[in-house]
């Protein structure tokens, strides 16, 4: 039922939007060329700044490629986008090039997308090693390459000094662990002044993993095949993030944050546990002295990467030209462009480790170099061929638990039975496609 429910979602909104369908196809073309040059459309998601560096990038694509045109089409994020890319596919006219992060498995196990191995070898500008090893793994399915990545984060933790040097705390470092964060939190809470120890637990899938992770947990089994957020080492970190909430109260749930406000920029959390976007944000709007460290261990240190990579659609007509487009816009003039930001991690070593990147020229944080500590302990997410659903079950069971304080026993059945109905749904469709 699950399937013929999906398949007609999908024709419904192929029919429903056969309009944008064409105007795409006009971009596309049969032949992609358009005043004799060739065009490469090229979809991805973001927010203003997003924007800005995808322009940046393509007015130098452009100065040393004038037989390409990039048309850069901005999409928004989330099931939107999703279910534009499902309809360009379905019409026959997907983008040239798309930027997927979690999803990549899934739309590449289904044949949508091309394998860019073999462009990879062919082109001598092109040397993986040169990248993270974990950028790189997290878009390689069955040893093939099917997206490069621009860049590349993981979680950290940024740190109010002013709070700290209040209680006379000492800073956080790279050795803290959960007990460390917890102890730190119980004394910088004052509910009187609105101020939590610590962010709150959960949220989305990047910040349970971290938790998860750190205890040695996880939500599938190695292999993905099984249910593990019922393990001893799952329930501790679970039983760890319920009680920074509620036993302790030293994290806010979502009706303790007043609305439209923000705690960390107030200077109301002492300690955020996020991703790197909070560097940019903070420079810019909080008036408080801060910095940055890792993310807190439990039994191990722990940080999930959550990164973008550009891909190429396996029915694009336009495959050179798209390869020209994807290995510029992950080459190093690509990568200085972002460097600049100072925000996300430029995925190619030399570029991320150079003072164009690291040298923040005097402003906060401080600790601003122990972003690149981060990626020696990190890991990919968790992908399998129902991320995405796997991920809407967890976070509405996480929810629950954390946000709303219901008991684990309670939550815990019902989310492992959807996930299991998921896993076996991947498992077929795995043994359809063999």
């Amino acid at each position: 039922m699950k399937k013929l429910l999906f398949l007609l979602t999908v024709c419904l909104l192929v029919f429903g939007m056969a309009a944008c369908s064409s105007n795409d196809e006009k971009v596309n073309g049969s032949n992609g060329k358009k005043n004799g040059k060739t065009t490469v459309s090229f979809s991805y998601w973001g927010g203003d700044e997003d924007t800005e560096r995808m322009e940046a990038i393509k007015a130098e694509f452009e100065k040393e490629h004038s037989d390409i045109e990039v048309k850069l089409v901005l999409l928004p994020e989330g099931e939107e986008y999703d279910q534009k890319q499902t309809v360009m596919f379905s019409a026959g006219t997907p983008y040239d090039v798309i930027q997927f992060a979690e999803q990549s498995l899934a739309y590449a196990s289904r044949g949508m997308l091309e394998d860019l191995t073999p462009y990879i070898e062919k082109d001598d500008d092109v040397d993986l090693s040169q990248y993270y090893d974990v950028a790189i793994d997290a878009y390689t399915h069955n040893d093939k390459v099917y997206g490069m990545p621009l860049r590349v984060s993981s979680t950290i933790m940024l740190y109010n000094k002013d709070l700290f040097d209040k209680h006379d705390l000492e800073y956080p470092n790279e050795d803290w662990t959960w007990d460390d964060v917890t102890e730190a939190a119980k004394i910088i809470t004052d509910p009187e002044e609105g101020v939590f120890g610590v962010s709150g637990q959960g949220g989305w899938w990047a910040g349970t993993a971290q938790s998860l992770h750190s205890y040695g947990g996880s939500v599938l089994s190695e292999d993905k095949t099984e249910f593990n957020l019922d393990s001893p080492e799952s329930l501790t970190a679970i039983e760890k993030m319920q009680e920074l909430s509620w036993n302790l109260d030293v994290a806010p749930t979502s009706t303790q944050v007043p609305e439209g406000v923000d705690l960390w920029i107030s200077g109301k959390i002492g300690m955020q546990i996020d991703g790197p976007w909070w560097i940019i944000s903070s420079q810019k709007n909080a008036d408080f002295d801060w910095d940055i460290t890792t993310a807190p261990a439990g039994t191990q240190e722990s940080a999930p990467i959550f990164s973008n990579a550009f891909h190429m659609a396996k029915d694009s007509k336009n495959k050179d030209a798209a390869w020209e487009v994807i290995s510029f816009w992950t080459g190093k003039t690509a990568q200085e462009i972002l460097a600049k930001d100072h925000g996300d991690i430029p995925t190619m070593k030399e570029v991320a480790e150079s003072d164009l990147f690291l040298d923040l020229d005097g402003k906060a944080p401080e600790n601003f170099a122990i972003m690149l500590d981060g990626l020696e302990t990190a890991f990919a997410p968790e992908v399998s061929l129902v991320w995405t659903e796997v991920n809407r079950v967890v976070d509405e069971g996480m929810a629950r638990i954390v946000d709303l304080n219901e008991s684990i026993e309670d939550v815990m059945p019902s989310m492992k039975a959807e996930i299991e109905e998921l896993l076996e749904e991947a498992e077929e469709l795995k043994e359809s496609q063999e």
